[in-house]
């Protein structure tokens, strides 16, 4: 599904690039608030390489969500005797 969030360790170094520059952002949460601050012609066609990670698209950008992932809790049933 396309409006699934993309769970992501923020703290991760990462590029934004854009309009052919390049911005080495300490993290990738600030990549992305510089991302937000583009023009909307420049923020779609920018993407964000994590260091040593993925890349990810604006439509990817867009979805990024700073928390950990929720877990799946185990259902037990117990059934009576």
């Amino acid at each position: 599904m396309m409006s699934d969030k993309i769970y992501v360790d923020a703290s991760q170094p990462a590029t934004l690039r854009h309009s052919g520059h390049s911005v080495e952002c300490p993290t990738l949460q600030e990549a992305v608030i510089a991302w937000r601050t583009l023009p909307d012609k420049d923020r779609h066609q920018a993407t964000i390489q994590v260091l040593g990670g993925p890349l990810y698209t604006a439509d990817e950008i867009d979805r990024l969500y700073h928390a950990p992932k929720p877990q799946m809790k185990s259902v037990v049933h117990e059934h009576g005797s």
